[in-house]
């Protein structure tokens, strides 16, 4: 079945994805190789299969379904005020949506 991707008015949420080279590897120069890649051209016109905002810039296309002004779309992430009230966010999202989620066992 179609499904319609809603868009809130609010915004919508995001996260970033890293990668780091684990002190003391084994593989150091194999390890610096991947990250190299891994930030290149080449790799974040892969990403953009999937994704529409990357972290080189110029390089994103629309993805298909995705408004094409989605990164406007995106709320501002406060991450410092975020990790400071941890627990608050937790224990609102726990009171929210717990019952929801697939019983414990």
């Amino acid at each position: 079945a179609p499904l319609d991707i809603v868009i809130p008015s609010e915004g919508i949420g995001w996260d970033m994805e890293a990668s780091a080279i684990v002190a003391g590897t084994k593989n150091l120069e194999a390890a610096k190789t991947l990250l190299d890649w891994s930030i290149s051209k080449e790799a974040n016109e892969m990403y953009n299969v999937g994704y529409a905002v990357l972290a080189m810039p110029n390089v994103a296309k629309p993805v298909e379904f995705l408004p094409a002004d989605i990164e406007s779309k995106m709320i501002d992430n406060d991450f410092e005020w975020a990790a400071n009230h941890r627990k608050a966010i937790l224990d609102e999202w726990t009171k929210r949506y717990d019952a929801k989620s697939e019983p414990k066992s």
